[in-house]
């Protein structure tokens, strides 16, 4: 009995599991990436806490905005882009501008503001660490785009109008990876229903706001019936109560992809878990001309991040950001701020300069970025002028 006794406290004291799972992490860590069992607190917990809300920052009528640069070729054009849309657009927003290596100032910016624009493709461990922090931390749990057809532009698809709603900071985004023993490696991925219907209501809300009906519903229940199929039976509860006038659609991941290939006009909304969220995206933005032409926003109930789609999936195949989807996230932007009538005369310039011809050698044009950019902007000011003769 003494025995049992001994071998029971020597099996729950501190040194038997934890400092002896801290040895052998530490040890692969050296070679590997594989983290400690309690390495997650520093990429990011599931949330349990409520985000700190602060005041917006308003101030003589201006909404202050975080601009996220970097010192790269692409983050400065990026940054003057924004800058000067803005303000050729008239709307009454100021940028806070940030630089990618100020460390915590960006979180604390954007805390601020609760709006920002990201346009500084960043894709090593450390820039995806501190993303996906931000995304935990101020939770954002929804990633949105929106991904069309705009003809001359590489879609050989007319009529396709997609928009794509994914969780953004549950399930594998909490990073939850570490070895028990040496050699084995496990990965946890932990959804809430709590948390998915707060997504799932998210997504219905945004699909009846832009008066769209039909949601396709993407998963692999048959390989993860407990993860994936807890999703399934909450949207169609959530459709039969409160969202009758939705049509819900399930469907696999793989018949999915294999129709979005061959017909993609059959999908009016795509909703999916954190799995596929930037994979569905890469395949729609590849369908309908390239991820250059689009804009992304990270949202939660108080703040928000917008990217060109590029930037969101860490492209590095460009040299430069694509003007068109900076104007998107310009346009993002002023629609979550409530300056619709600045948007949409933003995104009518935007099409007109498509529609004349002007393209960017991506295109198989022969305009460049800045032409693309400059010419919006000069009919937005000769728009002004004629306006203020109008009122005269």
């Amino acid at each position: 009995m003494l025995r049992r006794i001994k071998s029971v406290k020597l099996l729950q004291s501190p040194f038997s599991l934890a400092s002896r799972h801290r040895q052998i992490t530490t040890k692969i860590d050296e070679h590997t990436h594989v983290t400690g069992a309690n390495a997650f607190m520093a990429k990011g917990d599931v949330r349990t806490e409520n985000v700190n809300v602060l005041p917006k920052t308003k101030y003589g009528g201006i909404t202050h905005v975080t601009l996220l640069c970097g010192e790269t070729i692409i983050g400065k054009q990026g940054a003057k882009y924004v800058k000067s849309l803005l303000s050729s657009a008239r709307v009454p927003v100021d940028v806070q501008r940030i630089f990618v290596d100020q460390g915590t100032e960006y979180y604390n910016s954007v805390l601020r503001n609760r709006a920002a624009i990201h346009v500084d493709i960043v894709h090593d461990a450390v820039s995806k660490k501190k993303s996906l922090k931000i995304c935990n931390d101020l939770d954002l749990q929804v990633f949105l785009t929106n991904l069309r057809s705009f003809p001359g532009f590489n879609c050989r698809f007319p009529n396709v109008n997609i928009q794509l709603i994914a969780q953004n900071n549950m399930g594998n985004y909490a990073e939850l990876e570490y070895s028990p023993v040496e050699g084995v490696v496990e990965g946890l991925r932990v959804v809430t229903s709590r948390d998915i219907k707060r997504f799932l209501r998210y997504a219905f809300k945004a699909v009846m706001e832009k008066k769209r009906q039909k949601v396709t519903l993407v998963h692999k229940s048959t390989e993860w019936p407990k993860t994936e199929g807890i999703m399934l039976d909450i949207a169609h509860n959530l459709q039969k109560k409160e969202f009758p006038d939705i049509e819900l659609e399930p469907m696999e991941l793989d018949k999915c992809v294999a129709r979005l290939m061959l017909d993609p006009g059959y999908f009016d909304v795509l909703v999916t878990s954190d799995l596929y969220g930037t994979f569905m995206a890469t395949i729609c933005s590849a369908i309908c001309g390239g991820a250059n032409l689009f804009s992304s926003t990270e949202i939660g109930e108080h703040h928000a991040v917008f990217k060109p789609l590029q930037t969101k999936l860490s492209l590095t195949n460009y040299k430069v950001l694509s003007p068109y989807g900076i104007v998107s996230t310009c346009v993002d932007l002023m629609h979550h701020l409530g300056h619709d009538d600045c948007a949409n005369a933003l995104w009518t310039e935007m099409i007109r300069t498509m529609e004349s011809g002007i393209k960017t050698a991506d295109f198989k044009g022969t305009d460049r970025d800045e032409y693309v950019i400059c010419n919006i902007m000069n009919q937005l000011r000769c728009n002004m002028f004629t306006e203020f003769r109008k009122n005269d």
